[in-house]
């Protein structure tokens, strides 16, 4: 049995809408808020967990109630403590405390507000619950309602820091972020983050992705094709050319409904993702670079079967992590990055715009926005298909906004 672990930032705060810092502070929610919490609950009606964890401070205590489950209330899943900067405004910190804010940037193991946590102290502190949350469970699903900071030093751990520069955002109140172990390695047992920064209950564009189309900042939306009867049989699927079945027909035409219209839609050149373009609109331009990785001699045949065949170079890739060519005339995975850093760096969006693609070609292009590159499976899930993903791109560097978001595939 596996192991699932969906963190949920509490609702907006008082404090959220008064723009302060707000750590360990017990900022009630505000009016907003309230609302939010009552849409994540409608969402999660249908969602059974084995046990629920909240933060011991108010916002995330009302925030994890309004699901109507048992909480067990744990303190160590409190935000960083901001020492004298608890409560105090935004602009305020930032004119009397510049430089400190700066070197905290550069990376600098500087406390918060002279006596509070430093960055290194609160991520160990966050860690070291999750661990001792996976030790403790071991298997099933763990729903834990935190904070943004909590959640952010989380998902640092598997998309890591480029340079120091942030790669994706503060979570949105409410959103779901999960971890899960499971995929197409051989470590079965191993957390990976299966999705991010999902608020779709808050209606489109809500949060940050809301913001950064609001200020005209380009994004490019990544749907990952719907299901095929090789994806149902474990069969590798790489430049094959597998049509959907029924049920990832019917999902491409769900997730059309939920997501509305789009200005500018491209498809990989591959059947599956083609019938899938087509299920959102007749119009849509092909693009050869956001194809699935190739698999060579692996077409087409079941991961299980090499597995228990003990084909030596599919060991050395999923067991060993060696990025050689899959099934010997296939394609690394570097390939893949680098096909796709290529893509990502010519391509111009223009409005709404989505790329219907493939499990590992997004994956390969998350690990060029995180900076992960090659070693992305080992922290990233395959997102869902017809899951979308938002990465927004900045002057100063894209930023993936979201991952594998999928409310339509969710019970009604």
């Amino acid at each position: 049995m596996s192991l699932s672990v969906t963190l949920i930032r509490h609702g907006r705060s008082v404090a959220n809408d008064a723009n302060l810092w707000q750590g360990q502070g017990d900022s009630p929610l505000s009016a907003e808020g309230r609302k939010q919490v009552e849409l994540l609950a409608r969402r999660l009606e249908w969602a059974e967990f084995d046990l629920v964890i909240s933060s011991d401070l108010e916002r995330a205590a009302d925030t994890a109630a309004a699901l109507g489950r048992d909480v067990e209330f744990d303190p160590q899943w409190r935000e960083m403590d901001l020492g004298a900067w608890e409560g105090r405004g935004f602009d305020e910190v930032a004119n009397l405390h510049s430089d400190l804010l700066e070197a905290i940037r550069r990376g600098e193991a500087i406390a918060f507000g002279e006596f509070g946590e430093s960055l290194p102290q609160f991520e160990g502190r966050i860690l070291d619950a999750l661990d001792r949350l996976v030790e403790r469970v071991g298997e099933g699903r763990v729903a834990v309602a935190t904070h943004g900071g909590v959640i952010d030093a989380i998902v640092g751990r598997f998309l890591g820091r480029a340079n120091g520069r942030r790669t994706f955002p503060i979570v949105t109140n409410t959103s779901l972020t999960v971890l899960e172990t499971g995929g197409l390695r051989l470590n079965q047992e191993t957390l990976r983050l299966a999705r991010f920064n999902d608020s779709a209950h808050l209606g489109h564009d809500a949060g940050y992705l809301g913001r950064v189309r609001s200020e005209g900042v380009p994004v490019v939306g990544l749907l990952r094709h719907g299901v095929t009867a090789a994806n149902k049989e474990g069969r590798i699927q790489g430049s094959s050319c597998w049509g959907l079945d029924s049920e990832g027909r019917a999902q491409a035409e769900r997730f059309a409904s939920w997501y509305g219209p789009v200005d500018h839609l491209v498809s990989s050149p591959l059947d599956r993702a083609r019938q899938t373009a087509e299920a959102i609109s007749p119009v849509f331009t092909v693009e050869e670079a956001v194809a699935e990785m190739s698999f060579g001699q692996w077409e087409g045949q079941s991961f299980r079967e090499l597995v228990d065949a003990g084909d030596e170079q599919l060991m050395a890739v999923y067991r060993d992590g060696l990025d050689l060519p899959r099934g010997d005339t296939g394609e690394r995975f570097a390939d893949v990055i680098e096909r796709m850093a290529r893509f990502l760096g010519s391509f111009q969006p223009s409005g709404r715009t989505l790329v219907v693609s493939h499990g590992a070609a997004i994956r390969a292009l998350v690990g060029v926005v995180s900076g992960r590159g090659v070693d992305i499976p080992d922290h990233l899930g395959v997102s869902d298909n017809t899951g979308v993903s938002h990465i927004a791109l900045h002057e100063e560097g894209p930023l993936l906004v979201d991952y594998s978001v999928a409310p339509h595939l969710e019970p009604r």
